[in-house]
């Protein structure tokens, strides 16, 4: 344990605007069933911290205020708008008090290995700041720490891509002895960007000698809805250790290969195939002749006759009846019928983009198939076309083919209309 641990400042209080069409607040989405901040909760743990600060949205506060972890002392404070990092920490100022404090985000996966190396270097040379910087060798959309000799003079956001001022990349784990000249500075910083936060920590270094650390192990963000998947293979990949729960039943007819855990009072159907890595949760039912592949099946959910997953992250209480369901997202209680199948890609195998409400988001991804909020139902024999996006609670009909993002809570059915001429009614 190190022999000194800042308070961590956790900032979970944002909406998560762009996680849109999925509701389950990010910070709570569920992953190898158990809340994605639980899982930073006990890396924190592990690694020696004993105080944590957790700035909550209204959403969240009432789940996260009753979380408990042994040798963790919990506080959380709501922020009652999300209104930004800079926002949250003047919420927190009282809380925070001028105690040396690490700053980061709720919603950010990484090794234990960061936070080990984080505080050993806090520990050893107690710096005025510390920051964190992930080496990169592609260019990269966010924050550049500029350098100069072993110290960050400045934090460069979204540089023209050839004119980075370093090959690290701004992770928010950031130190501050002294917290309390940073928050003023964002009082007196004001912009029309959501950068406050940034402006008053590129201010503070021109004041302070801020040190950094370099990380160059596993990190995603999950920040829109398709990176759900990626965020499930970071913990398929890293996270997930294989066994088998006693109280799990397997037909002698079924096939289990490489990384899977299986866990509480699975039922296992005879001629089913399992290939891993693959997390599967609790009270799930996986039926006769399916296929589970590098995949992420939630609690309480059924994979019924003849499917195949692919891929995909199935959330709790969903329902598989004959569907093929490749790199897609079913947020929860989505129920696919019989023949239904999401499509996963282009026929010019071009990158697909993210068909959203707000418009479309490139993913740089050749593979992709659909992201279905909580609540969806689709008629049988629906095809859902490649980066199409359902919101929540949304009926599709029959046999219908998406090809197009559709809001939450309405009815996707064939229109009707009646000919000028022959009054008759055709349904397009």
């Amino acid at each position: 344990m190190p022999n000194f641990t800042p308070l961590f400042v956790i900032l979970a209080g944002g909406q998560g605007q762009r996680f849109a069409p999925l509701v389950t607040n990010k910070t709570m989405f569920p992953f190898m069933d158990k809340p994605l901040l639980y899982w930073q909760l006990e890396q924190l743990q592990r690694a020696g911290v004993q105080k944590v600060l957790i700035a909550t949205h209204p959403d969240n506060h009432s789940f996260l205020k009753k979380l408990k972890i042994k040798g963790l002392d919990i506080q959380t404070k709501c922020q009652t708008k999300p209104l930004g990092m800079a926002d949250a920490l003047l919420c927190l100022e009282t809380e925070i008090s001028n105690q040396p404090i690490v700053i980061m985000n709720a919603v950010d996966v990484v090794a234990d290995e960061l936070f080990k190396i984080l505080l050993k270097e806090i520990s050893a040379h107690q710096p005025q700041g510390l920051v964190t910087g992930i080496k990169v060798s592609d260019y990269f959309l966010g924050g550049y720490l500029q350098l100069q000799n072993s110290r960050v003079t400045a934090v460069v956001e979204k540089p023209q891509p050839g004119q980075e001022p370093s090959d690290l990349v701004n992770l928010v784990f950031h130190y501050f002895s002294q917290p309390q000249k940073f928050i003023q500075l964002i009082k007196q910083t004001s912009s029309q960007k959501d950068d406050v936060y940034e402006q008053a920590l590129s201010q503070l270094m021109q004041q302070q000698t801020f040190g950094y650390i370099t990380y160059d192990n596993y990190w995603h963000k999950l920040k829109y809805p398709h990176y759900v998947l990626d965020v499930m293979r970071l913990f398929l990949t890293h996270r997930l250790q294989a066994s088998i729960d006693p109280t799990v039943q397997i037909s002698n007819k079924a096939t289990i290969e490489g990384q899977v855990l299986i866990d509480k009072n699975v039922k296992v159907e005879a001629g089913a195939v399992i290939k891993g890595p693959v997390y599967i949760g609790p009270n799930t039912i996986i039926g006769s002749h399916t296929l589970i592949r590098q995949s992420m099946i939630e609690r309480d959910t059924i994979i019924g006759f003849g499917s195949e997953v692919a891929r995909s992250y199935i959330g709790p209480k969903c329902r598989l009846h004959h569907n093929f369901i490749g790199d897609s997202v079913l947020e929860a209680e989505v129920n696919p019928s019989f023949g239904t199948v999401t499509t996963n890609l282009r026929l010019d195998k071009q990158n697909i983009k993210l068909k959203t409400l707000e418009g479309e988001i490139e993913t740089s991804q050749e593979k992709l198939g659909a992201i279905l909020a909580k609540g969806v139902f689709c008629g049988v024999n629906c095809s859902l076309m490649p980066g199409i996006t359902v919101g929540a609670n949304t009926k599709i009909y029959p046999g219908l083919v998406v090809n197009q993002a559709l809001p939450a809570e309405t009815i996707f059915k064939p229109a009707v209309f009646k000919s000028s001429q022959d009054k008759k009614t055709s349904v397009y």
